[in-house]
């Protein structure tokens, strides 16, 4: 689909949103005459527009036609009586999936153009949710006759005067672009950008209000829209302020006519705390990540992050048919530690032993977890057997070395763990959890045989007592 919105669809969407806070600002002074023409203005032009502005709301899951008015929606045989009814009692059943996918994307705070039929016309809609508090409170869609748009530009041309009231109570920062220079700025815009002085602002060059990482893209956008007659949708870029500062914006852009001139209508906002909040959330979600991933009593790896490890090595090893191993550790007798010198020094000893696990030099890029309760898991890439055995026998040594004192265990006076050695070189046809249970076979093995000791899978020769 052609993206195409008309300076109609500009001036009724803008007209749309904005009217109403003109409105109230007139209505606060006591102009009351002049409150009651900007409505019977407003009403006129809504109904006299060649094509359909119309609000929609959700209420309890179905979407309620609030307004709507416009040459187009009369010529689609609808009246002001169909207000207040739900899309399913005006669009055609064969429709009612398409429409409500559309809506419920408007829902969702997304501006885009769709195209719709009813009865006979094909038209192009714009989409421009209305948000609270980051909330959806209701959608305006300007609709336009796709085959009269010319007709309707040319009977809702609007004066330099209206555009310039219509910008100025905007909530949202505009400028207009022409000739290659900004020939209109409302007070948003100073705001953001000047010192409080419109004039000011209206002399800079449009390159010193971009900054030079974005000024290559600005550039290429309003050539974009100039040739196209486009509009672009929301996309984020950094503006300068007088003083140098930058500042994050979010902006949009359409073509328009200006004094008769082809024109670039820029809106953009501030979105530099959005942003900020932005980045504390990833970085939030980042910490929670990392915790999710790490044991809270070792602070060394847990099950679930050798688990997703263990899944990418093994690809690794199988695209490469590259070896690898697993060693898994087990403290001997930890239950008869934690009767005799109770369940603090138990933990005392659980880190203590991930604390030596976790600082031996681990080949290719090995690494430790917690396994579960005293037992320890070592997953050592590009590794073969042999090579794994001689680092099993290391790990067995280390933590004797410790002389944690352990008078309840039945193999030493000191702290020991039993160790179970496995190797393979994995394949698609091999199921990876094949290499962990020859891992836990071995610690079987090494435990059934008087514990304080290392076995390999599939081999008599690596056994040593005493680790």
């Amino acid at each position: 689909m052609t993206t195409w919105i008309s300076t109609t669809t500009i001036i009724v969407a803008i007209s749309a949103a904005l009217l109403w806070g003109r409105f109230y600002y007139v209505r606060m002074n006591g102009a009351v005459a002049q409150f009651k023409a900007l409505q019977l203005e407003y009403a006129t032009l809504l109904r006299e527009q060649q094509g359909v502005t119309f609000k929609i709301k959700k209420v309890d899951g179905r979407y309620h036609y609030t307004m709507a008015d416009g040459q187009l929606f009369y010529r689609l045989g609808l009246t002001q009586a169909d207000i207040g009814k739900t899309m399913e009692d005006i669009v055609p059943e064969s429709m009612h999936a398409y429409i409500r996918s559309v809506y419920d994307r408007a829902w969702a705070g997304e501006q885009f153009q769709y195209e719709s039929e009813l009865k006979g016309y094909t038209y192009l809609n714009s989409v421009m949710p209305i948000r609270k508090d980051g909330e959806t409170v209701e959608v305006i869609i300007v609709g336009s006759d796709i085959t009269g748009r010319k007709k309707a530009e040319q009977d809702m041309q609007e004066s330099e005067d209206r555009y310039r009231r219509l910008v100025d109570l905007s909530p949202d920062a505009i400028m207009v672009i022409a000739n290659s220079k900004l020939v209109l700025a409302n007070q948003k815009a100073v705001q953001f950008l000047g010192d409080g002085s419109l004039e000011r602002l209206m002399e800079r060059p449009l390159r010193a209000m971009v900054h030079p990482e974005y000024v290559a893209r600005a550039s290429k956008h309003v050539q974009q829209v100039l040739e196209n007659r486009d509009v672009l949708r929301p996309f984020e870029s950094v503006y300068l302020r007088v003083d140098g500062k930058p500042i994050d914006v979010e902006v949009t852009a359409s073509w328009m006519q200006y004094n008769g001139e082809p024109a670039v209508m820029i809106i953009f906002r501030d979105i530099t705390q959005r942003k900020l909040e932005k980045q504390l959330l990833q970085e939030t979600n980042k910490m929670l990540a990392e915790l999710a991933h790490v044991d809270g009593l070792t602070g060394i790896a847990n099950r679930r992050h050798f688990d997703d490890l263990f899944d990418k090595e093994w690809e690794l090893a199988v695209h490469g048919a590259l070896p690898l191993s697993v060693i898994l550790c087990d403290i001997d007798y930890f239950k008869a530690y934690n009767d005799s010198y109770g369940h603090q020094e138990g933990d005392t000893c659980l880190r203590q032993v991930a604390g030596v696990l976790s600082s031996l030099p681990l080949p290719n890029g090995g690494f430790v977890a917690r396994y579960g309760g005293e037992e320890f898991i070592v997953l050592l890439p590009e590794t073969n057997l042999e090579d794994a055995a001689v680092f099993g026998s290391m790990l067995g040594n280390q933590i004797k070395k410790l002389g944690i004192p352990h008078r309840a265990s039945r193999v030493s006076s000191s702290v020991t763990i039993s160790v179970g050695v496995a190797a393979l070189t994995p394949t698609v046809l091999i199921d990876k959890e094949m290499l962990v249970r020859h891992a836990d076979k071995a610690l079987y093995e090494a435990k059934q045989q008087g514990r304080n000791q290392m076995k390999v899978y599939g081999s008599e020769s690596f056994i040593k007592e005493g680790v």
